[in-house]
């Protein structure tokens, strides 16, 4: 595999460096994902690590005739949606993650940047969906192009869910068995941070249990809703099934098998991950990624998920606790 292109930070970056970029053919890198809980092993930047991790993964995996482009690398950004209800968990409203991407989104236009990817690691609708939207807006508005890539990675590798058995379920020495209710701080995401950063994980979850929603839900005999991924029919059940997920992550901090975690498996993953990745990228680079496939599956629900008004009275009704709505 050729070298990754050079990925410079913004905020190392003086005028005279910044002056001499070509902006119209640059691409600017930015993470946007939540400061939340993952187990007691996992730090709470998971999502941002992770969410950078991928993107610069990705850069390995571009068109040799996309490489020589400049990749601009924004420092973080953590306001985001629907983090687990335990403190440590930083939480925001997915409009003021909307008006945040929007905002950058217009800055950068008027620089004359012209491609801007976001990258997130984060599953909740409301937060990917305000991605989404923020993309969308400033795309149409200024005529530039700026992707969410963990939403588009959704609608090509598994129909808008969380879980990534279809995706990952044949490298070595698991079994797409092995992802069902891995949904956080479990298997996929332990193994990733294994691999990009091992000194910030506690080594006490080679101890941790598998735990997840339907386990729980179980234990007290309770059935949980199955919800059909992407589908407006199910929307009754994804409700329900959100409820049910809060009501557990109000408990329990992870969800999945941290203990069968490896750094060889992150490898895997990110490699599985970034190129598909690299791929989508290359053909929204060459103007050819079809703008069906710039959204999750959930595109069309996007207002019931992140109107202000729809937020508040989802909110009421899954029980969200205070502190973090």
């Amino acid at each position: 595999m050729a070298d990754a292109p050079k990925l410079l930070r913004w905020e190392t970056l003086t005028k005279g460096q910044f002056d001499g970029l070509d902006r119209e053919r640059a691409v600017v890198l930015v993470t946007c994902s939540p400061l939340e809980v993952h187990g007691p092993h996992l730090p709470l930047g998971a999502d941002v690590l992770e969410g950078e991790g991928l993107a610069e993964r990705m850069l390995r995996f571009l068109p040799e005739r996309h490489r020589e482009r400049t990749f601009l690398k924004l420092p973080c950004i953590y306001a985001a949606s629907d983090p687990v209800p335990q403190a440590g968990s930083i939480s925001f409203r997915p409009s003021t993650t909307i008006a945040v991407l929007e905002d950058l989104g217009r800055s950068l236009a008027a620089q004359g940047f012209k491609n801007v990817c976001v990258s997130n690691f984060h599953g909740s609708p409301r937060h990917f969906l305000a991605i989404e939207v923020a993309c969308d807006r400033v795309a149409r508005e200024r005529g530039i192009s700026m992707l969410c890539i963990f939403s588009a990675l959704l609608s090509r590798l598994n129909g808008g869910g969380s879980e990534l058995g279809d995706v990952l379920g044949h490298l070595p020495g698991v079994t797409k068995a092995d992802f069902d209710g891995d949904t956080h701080g479990g298997l996929v995401e332990t193994s990733q941070l294994l691999a990009l950063h091992p000194d910030w994980v506690d080594p006490q979850y080679k101890a941790l249990p598998r735990r997840d929603v339907e386990l729980w839900l179980q234990e007290r005999g309770e059935a949980r809703p199955k919800a059909q991924r992407g589908k407006l029919a199910a929307f009754g059940d994804m409700l329900a099934s959100f409820r049910a997920g809060i009501r557990f992550f109000s408990e329990e901090t992870y969800s999945g098998s941290p203990g069968r975690a490896s750094a060889e498996l992150g490898e895997q993953i990110l490699d599985t991950l970034a190129g598909h990745a690299g791929q989508l990228v290359g053909e929204l680079l060459d103007g050819e990624l079809p703008e069906a496939q710039w959204h999750s599956p959930l595109w069309k629900l996007r207002r019931v998920f992140t109107n202000p008004v729809a937020v508040r009275l989802a909110n009421a009704w899954l029980r969200v606790p205070r502190t973090l709505s």
